[in-house]
């Protein structure tokens, strides 16, 4: 089933819970230990699955006014429409969901200064426990905007934690998305200093075999594609295994658009061929 029009925007800014959304399989509350947090979750199974499923965890994005919960409607969606697939949603570190629940830890200002040291192990243990718990076959990290930031983090901390990773209008040049955001909304927090860690800074210990699928759209003004080609040009040139899509006329909340779906099935498919 597609989530299109109000009702998809309306879940994408937390103004409904996705615990009501009724689109697949219902959801498995799981709350992980973390590395020093203990994070929310929600798991979904598709309709048939094995002992040793391909996992599939979605981070959201910074939301800096609603709280979020399209990480939950993501993961729902990807297990419905894809075959032996465990997909979670990963409620990130001192964010509170539709539902009121709070994963543990600091939420910080949402001005990229939460992609920290500690916050990308938070989420690295996460998925690690994820991995044992469902025993899976191989893993996907899917994130959105600041949540693709820390999935590309992630990748480039612990290497061999996924086999792929979705990064959807990503920030992935760090430092040249706050003073993007610093010019487009002249506020002087954009240049506070940051312990965030930036994806770009990362790419020399990206696994050269980890899949990595990058989407933006052609119209986002926050994440510009020029942030989302530069990561991708440099994977490319250390010999990694990376593709980009820009989807024309789309803005920055693309993260529900069929073709975000659609690119996760492809991967998914293609690990199983390989």
């Amino acid at each position: 089933m597609k989530f299109r029009g109000l009702a998809a925007a309306l879940v994408l800014l937390g103004l409904t819970s996705s615990a009501h959304a009724q689109d697949g399989p219902p959801g498995e509350t799981i709350w992980l230990k973390g590395a020093t947090h203990r994070l929310k979750a929600r798991a979904y199974r598709s309709p048939a699955s094995s002992d040793h499923p391909q996992l599939v965890v979605v981070l959201h994005g910074d939301s800096p006014f609603r709280n979020p919960s399209y990480q939950y409607l993501f993961a729902r969606r990807a297990a419905a429409s894809n075959v032996d697939v465990v997909a979670v949603g990963l409620l990130r570190p001192g964010y509170t969901d539709g539902d009121g629940e709070t994963s543990d830890g600091e939420r910080g200002r949402t001005t990229g200064d939460n992609y920290t040291k500690d916050v990308v192990a938070d989420v690295a243990t996460a998925v690690d426990e994820l991995k044992a718990l469902f025993a899976a076959r191989s893993v996907v990290l899917v994130g959105h905007s600041g949540g693709a930031a820390i999935v590309g983090n992630v990748i480039g901390t612990t290497p061999n934690l996924a086999d792929g990773a979705m990064l959807v209008s990503c920030p992935c040049d760090l430092p040249a998305f706050r003073r993007h955001m610093f010019w487009k909304q002249w506020a002087p927090f954009w240049l506070l200093p940051v312990d965030s860690l930036s994806p770009l800074a990362l790419v020399d210990r990206v696994r050269p075999t980890t899949q990595v699928q990058l989407l933006v759209g052609s119209d986002d003004e926050l994440t510009p594609p020029r942030f989302t080609q530069l990561y991708a040009d440099m994977l490319k040139a250390r010999g990694g295994n990376v593709s980009v899509t820009i989807l024309p006329g789309q803005p920055h909340d693309i993260l529900l658009e069929p073709p975000v779906f659609a690119s996760l099935t492809a991967m998914l498919q293609k690990m199983e061929a390989r």
